[in-house]
């Protein structure tokens, strides 16, 4: 009776597993997708319309934009910018993978031109720091055993003009 009680169970525990993971693709990342707070200080910029959470993969290095290498973004509400939000919460699915540049961006009405649109370093708002060294970007790791919850802070205190090199200088946009 013992015997054929464990088999029982292992046959179970087998067709539970195997109904539980699906078989084409093998067993997935327990979590896909990253979460946190966008936190701000200060007044939001009147020209301000749109703000966006952005994730891709590495920094680009020179001021090109490939659209294509942008893997998720999360649309803040509108309302965000308009009742000038302190804070606000996003949750982002993505690929399993490391990225290694989370930010925000700000668009105003000058961006948001679709025949030619005018997006530069002026349009980065915040970028994700590594908690344990600031200097340095933070890095994302999804499809792992936790879901990374990550804080971002906006600061208005000082005059805005993003943080990236010159606030003169445009991306060129691919894709």
């Amino acid at each position: 009776m013992l015997k054929r009680t464990c088999f029982c169970l292992i046959i179970a525990s087998i067709a539970v597993f195997s109904l539980g993971s699906n078989c084409e693709h093998g067993l997935k990342p327990r979590f896909t997708a990253v979460e946190g707070n966008v936190i701000v200080k200060g007044d939001w910029p009147e020209e301000a319309v749109n703000c966006f959470l952005c994730i891709v993969e590495e920094k680009p290095e020179e001021l090109v934009l490939d659209m294509q290498l942008l893997s998720g973004y999360y649309p803040f509400p509108n309302k965000m910018v308009t009742e000038g939000w302190d804070s606000a919460y996003f949750y982002i699915e993505l690929p399993a993978g490391n990225y290694g540049w989370v930010f925000v961006a700000i668009l105003d009405s000058a961006s948001l031109d679709l025949e030619n649109p005018d997006i530069g370093w002026r349009n980065l708002a915040a970028e994700y720091r590594d908690p344990l060294d600031p200097d340095t970007l933070g890095k994302v790791i999804v499809g792992e055993d936790e879901l990374p919850f990550i804080e971002i802070e906006i600061d208005f205190t000082v005059p805005y003009q993003g943080v990236g090199n010159s606030p003169d200088e445009r991306f060129h946009l691919i894709g």
